[in-house]
């Protein structure tokens, strides 16, 4: 075997490997969604009956509010963990309509620059995450005022940039959350690079190749 077949079916098998873990998050969070999510939303329903019967003691109206509140509250913190593992407008709509929903909710205003069309499953998460990374560690870090989310088509490869004008000073250090995106672009025969000098902000570049992911994608696991 020379050493070009095997470069290839190590790439392979690595990408085998990410697909299948973004499948198995896909049917954890489909999981969540139509077993615990909505027997707790049946329950947030029947605690709402319950409170609304005018006659119940005051000490029992206290504790259904109280079990109402701890619901929604369940609730909430489900979705939140949901959205965490794989969000379902990633599966649904694409990565910019995901991006779009990330810049949304972050504490500067981030323009968001990515064609609506669709790209390989395994793409798509990556770059989702690579953002969701980068966009948390904006917040918490760097001090911005403004941030840029954008994707590209360069030759047979897709292109993700995202961009601030915070501090600066971000590193890839081992254990990071920016040293695991390393790794899984890695795993796709891609590249991904961190210019964050400090005061000038930080750039985040990752290029991850089309051309054989199609082929290297499994079928999806069974429900």
């Amino acid at each position: 075997m020379s050493n070009t077949t095997a470069r290839a079916e190590l790439i392979a098998s690595r990408a085998r490997i990410v697909t299948a873990g973004d499948e198995q998050r896909r049917r954890v969070v489909r999981d969540l969604h139509d077993g615990a999510q909505q027997r707790l939303v049946h329950a947030t329903i029947t605690l709402q009956l319950a409170q609304s019967v005018g006659a119940a003691p005051p000490e029992l109206g206290r504790l259904v509010g109280e079990a109402l509140e701890d619901t929604r509250g369940a609730i909430e913190e489900l979705r939140e963990l949901a959205h965490g593992l794989h969000p379902a407008v990633l599966t649904a709509r694409g990565l910019a309509a995901a991006v779009e929903e990330l810049a949304d909710r972050a504490p500067v205003p981030v323009r968001v620059e990515i064609p609506e069309q669709r790209y390989p499953a395994v793409v798509e998460s990556a770059a989702y995450f690579i953002a969701a990374e980068a966009l948390t560690n904006m917040a918490k870090y760097a001090n911005a005022s403004a941030a840029r989310v954008a994707v590209t088509a360069s030759g047979d490869s897709v292109v993700l940039t995202i961009e601030d004008d915070g501090a600066g000073g971000a590193v890839a250090k081992p254990g990071s959350g920016l040293s695991g995106l390393l790794d899984r672009v890695a795993a796709l025969d891609g590249t991904l690079t961190v210019d964050s000098p400090p005061g000038l902000g930080t750039r985040i570049r990752a290029e991850v190749p089309l051309t054989t992911l199609a082929s290297r994608e499994p079928a999806s696991l069974p429900a």
